[in-house]
């Protein structure tokens, strides 16, 4: 990839997220946009409001600018990169995705506020947000989360399809960065895999050949209980899904008595959009 997007609101969630992205950005020789949303004074339209300047908007540039100054004073790290910010007013999705229609290969990496373990992660109201309205991948970090000694990648879906070249190249890349192993993980009501399904795994070798890496199948009739004991077992510290295979992600969101457990459990999630 050769962007990472980091929003940015100045919290401990966000500051977190962008120490994440700093590394990522070392590992994977990418440069970083660090973006803040501004929110439209009350009583204004959408869009670029008319004397708008007469309410603000410069101190309030002004000040984002230089928060965002401050923070990135704190990662001595970050001056081995290259980097820019930008602050915008409007809604946080629509503030990210100018910058994505700008970039090709971009990653937008953006912590998640109050919302625990990977089902949080995916319906934590900003975060899910950007995941739906934005054509790349994300990465969402609850708070404290650190990847920057990762070294075990789950790439979690099923086998229905195989996903597209873009996105086994980039989650191999992102293995081959940190020296990580890549499962690569099926979890059914099934006893056995089908016919199809094990054609589509063989298939995906050919992605993952300088990559270590392993497949592993899991019966268990609770997807949600299936991931985390597989999780748990192989300590593994980022769970990648793929935002095409909607009855995956589905399975994972609807009502059950495991949710209430597995919120609990603070998980790392990257969201691959296929194409």
């Amino acid at each position: 990839m050769k962007k990472i997007i980091v929003p940015l609101d100045f919290s401990n969630c966000s500051t977190n997220a962008l120490k994440n992205a700093i590394t990522m950005a070392d590992r994977l020789h990418a440069q970083l946009i660090l973006c803040h949303a501004l929110t439209l004074p009350i009583g204004f339209a959408e869009g670029a409001p008319v004397g708008l300047t007469d309410y603000g908007f410069d101190e309030l540039q002004d000040k984002a600018e230089k928060d965002i100054k401050d923070l990135v004073s704190k990662f001595p790290l970050i001056e081995r990169l290259t980097y820019t910010s930008v602050v915008q007013f409007g809604p946080l999705p629509e503030v990210v995705n100018v910058q994505i229609n700008k970039e090709e290969d971009a990653l937008v990496v953006m912590g998640t506020h109050g919302a625990k373990g990977f089902i949080g992660a995916l319906l934590g109201t900003n975060t899910y947000n950007v995941i739906k309205h934005v054509k790349c991948p994300v990465l969402a970090l609850p708070e404290n989360a650190d990847l920057t000694q990762m070294n075990k990648i789950a790439l979690a879906g099923d086998y229905k399809d195989i996903p597209s070249h873009e996105v086994l190249h980039f989650i191999s890349d992102l293995a081959k960065a940190f020296y990580a192993h890549l499962y690569i993980v099926h979890i059914d009501h099934q006893d056995t895999l089908q016919n199809q399904e094990l054609e589509i795994a063989r298939s995906m070798e050919k992605y993952l050949k300088h990559v270590n890496h392993s497949f592993i199948f899991r019966k268990d009739d609770d997807l949600e209980q299936g991931l985390m004991a597989l999780v748990n077992k192989e300590k593994i510290q980022l769970l990648a899904m793929i935002s095409k295979q909607h009855s995956f992600i589905e399975r994972l969101t609807k009502p059950s008595e495991t949710k209430s457990i597995i919120l609990h459990i603070p998980m790392p999630i990257l969201v691959l959009q296929d194409k």
